[in-house]
Order: structure tokens, then C-alpha cells, then sequence
């Protein structure tokens, strides 16, 4: 059931969830209709392997799941958000405040595709945002292409899940530019978006690896993960991926590993 949150400046009345994530160790408050995160979020999470110290950029972080699962299997690591929405970009914050990540996170609300939404934001280091490297940058983009898909009833829904005017190659390629060299750069998408992905990650990164994501044994994958490291010239790797349920339905061990108890994604593709 929605429970309203009145410290929250949202631009119009919108009621909200108290969802849990990684066996409850994350509470997040998120709207009750219109983007809401789940699965996708957690799996990109899993794919992050970090060194104590370095830096995390969420690109269209929505109300922070991804960075904050992220974080608790990477407690020594600094994460920011990025995120159009003021509404999401309000929620992010609560949800820092109360899985206390406020001291290891820092959320900004910017358009990807106006520069000029950046001025007086800083990235690690203290560097103007545009010109900072971040050591990994991960994102779940809006998964539709304009005209591919209805308007939802909400301008969250619709935000969240349609390409507005940053197409998803310049999406990545902004992804792309926030990283440091030799970083990394992982994006969770739909299976039918994996040529278009690897079209624009090729284009600065190497040591690409594909990971399908199968709902179960024997059928197609509809999500994958990709990750590259920028700057580097290694080939391209299909892993084996990773099956999500077994025939009757119920979560795979390696599923509820990474869901439940917040294991890294790494350790079930080797």
C-alpha cells in the first residue's frame, strides 16, 4: 500500500511503496505507479566489481536501487546518481538517507543531453562533472525508442521506459565519456537492442562481454548485460550467461544468490 512521504518536493501527488531489496537489507521508496525498479536493477548491480576508493556513476539512476545494491556489496566505494526527474532525484536521496548511504552517495539532477545542465556539479575529486572520470558507469536505459512504444500514464512511466531526445548510441556514448580510462561500462537492456549497444560501446571501449540473461533453460534470452573497459583493444567475449528460473518457475540458485544475498554476477559466469 502507498505510504506518502510529505518531506518530499514532488512537482505533483504521487503515492509511494516501501519495497525491499537484496533479503531486506535495502528498503526503497519508490512511486506506487510509473517507474519502479526491480530485477534489471539487481542484476546490473552484480555485474559491478570494484576496488575500495573508486568512484560510481548511475546514469538514469531513478530513485538509486541499482547504485545502492551496488554499494552494500561495495561498502568502501563513493556513488553518484544522475537522473532527470526531480521527483526520482528526491527519492534517490531519501533512500540514501535511510539505507545510510548519505555520506557515500551524492545525486544531481541533469539532462544527459543539454551540457548546460551540469554547470556548478561536481564529480570525484571535486572536478566540474563533465570533466571528471568515474571508475565504473552503469545504467538501465529507457528501453523503447520513440514511436516504438505507447506514452504510459504517468510522466515517470514514460521517462523511464521511452527515449526522449537522447537517443540510446548517444546515451552510451555519454556513458562512455564519464568513464576513466580503463574503466568500465555496463548497461542492461533488451536482447533485440544488443547490436545497437555494441555499435556504440566498440567505439571506445574493448574487452566487451556480453552476458544473456535467460529466463530459463532452452529459451531465448530477453535481457542482456553488457560490460566494456574503456580504452582497451582485448576481443569481445560471449559468456555463457546466466538462467534466471528453473522449469517450474522458481528462482535458480545463482538468481537468488545475487537477488537475496547480493553476490557478485562474476562469480556464476566462470
Amino acid at each position: 500500500m502507498g505510504q506518502e512521504q510529505p518531506n518530499i518536493p514532488l512537482k505533483k501527488a504521487v503515492d509511494y511503496t516501501d519495497d525491499h531489496f537484496l533479503g531486506n537489507a535495502l528498503k526503497i521508496t519508490q512511486p506506487k505507479e510509473g517507474f519502479r525498479a526491480g530485477s534489471d536493477a539487481v542484476l546490473l548491480a552484480a555485474m559491478i566489481s570494484a576496488k575500495a576508493g573508486e568512484s560510481l556513476l548511475d546514469v538514469g539512476c531513478g530513485v538509486g536501487t541499482a547504485g545502492f545494491c551496488a554499494l552494500h556489496r561495495l561498502p568502501d566505494c563513493h556513488l553518484w546518481g544522475l537522473e532527470l526527474q526531480g521527483e526520482l532525484v528526491a527519492l534517490a536521496r531519501l533512500n540514501a538517507e535511510q539505507n545510510s548511504f548519505v555520506g557515500r552517495s551524492s545525486f544531481i539532477e541533469a539532462d544527459i543531453g543539454a551540457r548546460t545542465s551540469f554547470a556548478g556539479m561536481d564529480g570525484p575529486g571535486g572536478k566540474p562533472f563533465l570533466e571528471a572520470g568515474f571508475d565504473h558507469v552503469f545504467t538501465n536505459p529507457p528501453f523503447y525508442g520513440k514511436g516504438r512504444a505507447r506514452s504510459a500514464k504517468t510522466e515517470i512511466k514514460t521517462l523511464a521506459h521511452i527515449e526522449g531526445s537522447v537517443a540510446l548510441p548517444e546515451w552510451l556514448q555519454f556513458c562512455v565519456a564519464r568513464a576513466k580510462s580503463k574503466g568500465t561500462v555496463t548497461v542492461i537492456h533488451r536482447a533485440d537492442r544488443l547490436g545497437d549497444i555494441l555499435v556504440a560501446l566498440q567505439k571506445g571501449c574493448g574487452r566487451i562481454r556480453v552476458v544473456p540473461l535467460w529466463p530459463e533453460a532452452g529459451q531465448s534470452a530477453k535481457r542482456v548485460i553488457v560490460q566494456g573497459i574503456k580504452g582497451d583493444k582485448s576481443p569481445l567475449e560471449l559468456t555463457r550467461g546466466l538462467v534466471l528460473h528453473e522449469k517450474d518457475g522458481t528462482p535458480t540458485a545463482a538468481a537468488t544468490a545475487i537477488a537475496r544475498e547480493g553476490a557478485a554476477l562474476k562469480s556464476f559466469l566462470e
